[in-house]
């Protein structure tokens, strides 16, 4: 008979390895080195990347021959840059569809650039020169100049007021802009052998019209002007300031037609004004409106131009920018009524010129009357005036010039 009061057997539960709390920190530890192992093979496989060929994309090694191949897939040439291109792209990573394929320039197909002539040229020739330089290359300059008939003086390596106005006659008859700086274009041409010469200058517009309506550019420069003195000896006739220029021919007949006059008695002749630029001519216009300001500081700048413009011609409508006028008077005296003034109206039409600016004229003319302002048109020109009482704008008008 079983015993029921027999307390019941309980078997003893088995425990598990992984029950363990060491086994469990095993197996954490093995899985933590085989991540390791696995990011470590991979980053193994990738190509190391230079920071600065990174920054420079396409740069190649100085040591291209033994440089290490690179890991395949081939790169796949860019010129996107790597900071805006799909991560890993930019080096061959990741898909080369990820960014458009770009042919890689055949090196021999590139031709070399050439150097120019500007920056071959020599220190010497790539200098401005201007008043006031001086030195090799300024002798160099006056050498051309001298040879090309330009420039009287002997080439002394010293840039003075000659060798500029032998320099503005140069681009004036050359179609230069007329500044007086020997800047590369004008020694360019200077020395290129295809340059015209002084005698190769276009001839003189004797009959040019310049008035307030007539204007003449900044740069316009007649294309044969010499210094007066050189023509005229100081016997015949003084030039107030020396080293004044005018047209070569005009100066020959105004020396022709002073002589005349000291053979009828008529000398103590004096030149005070002949070529001017158009610089000179407003620096006339600038110290008259300030003359007039001085004297009346309640005018405006505006009422001392318009009474400027009653006496001194606004620069470009000048007749001595043409460098054939003429300034005639007698030292020390005003020249209306005088002997010399009188001969001269009386026969300047008989040596080429007229007497520009009348009394009666003016309205026409639109300066003010000036007995002193003699202006050279050529003797036939000069005689159909006379003859007619015309101004040279008449003249021109009724010539159909």
């Amino acid at each position: 008979m079983r015993n029921t009061n027999r307390r019941p057997t309980h078997r003893k539960k088995r425990r598990r390895p992984q029950d363990n709390p060491v086994f469990r920190v095993l197996i954490a530890a093995l899985a933590v080195m085989l991540v390791v192992l696995v990011c470590v093979g991979m980053t193994s496989l990738m190509p190391k990347i230079d920071p600065g060929e990174q920054a420079t994309d396409q740069a190649v090694p100085e040591n291209a021959e033994t440089a290490e191949p690179t890991p395949e897939p081939e790169p796949t040439v860019t010129p996107t840059p790597a900071v805006y291109a799909p991560f890993g792209a930019q080096y061959g990573f990741g898909g080369a569809d990820l960014i458009p394929d770009t042919p890689t320039p055949d090196p021999a197909a590139t031709p070399t650039p050439q150097p120019t002539a500007a920056l071959t040229a020599t220190p010497e020739t790539a200098r401005t020169l201007k008043k006031g330089s001086t030195g090799s290359d300024v002798k160099k300059l006056q050498e051309a100049l001298i040879e090309l008939g330009y420039l009287n003086d002997a080439a002394d390596g010293s840039f003075g007021n000659n060798t500029q106005d032998a320099v503005i006659m140069f681009q004036a008859v050359n179609g230069l802009s007329a500044d007086g700086l020997a800047g590369a274009m004008t020694q360019a041409l200077l020395y290129s052998g295809d340059a015209l010469s002084a005698a190769e200058a276009p001839p003189m517009d004797f009959l040019i019209l310049v008035n307030r309506d007539n204007t003449l550019d900044k740069n316009y420069m007649p294309t044969d002007l010499v210094t007066i003195e050189s023509v005229i000896s100081s016997d015949v006739l003084k030039v107030k300031y020396s080293g004044t220029k005018a047209n070569r021919t005009a100066v020959q007949a105004l020396g022709e037609m002073l002589e005349a006059a000291i053979e009828d008695g008529i000398g103590n002749w004096q030149v005070s004004s002949a070529y001017r630029g158009y610089a000179d001519q407003q620096q006339l216009v600038d110290n008259s409106v300030a003359t007039y300001k001085k004297n009346n500081p309640s005018w405006s700048t505006e009422r001392c131009l318009s009474a400027t413009y009653q006496t001194v011609a606004p620069a470009g409508t000048s007749e001595h920018q043409t460098g054939l006028a003429f300034d005639i008077t007698v030292p020390g005296v005003s020249f209306t009524g005088t002997e010399q003034q009188k001969w001269l109206h009386k026969h300047c039409h008989e040596y080429g010129f007229v007497v520009r600016f009348t009394e009666e004229k003016q309205s026409i003319t639109g300066f003010l009357a000036e007995s002193w302002h003699f202006r050279y048109v050529g003797v036939e020109a000069a005689a159909v005036m006379t003859a007619n009482n015309w101004c040279l704008e008449e003249y021109v008008e009724k010539m159909g010039l």
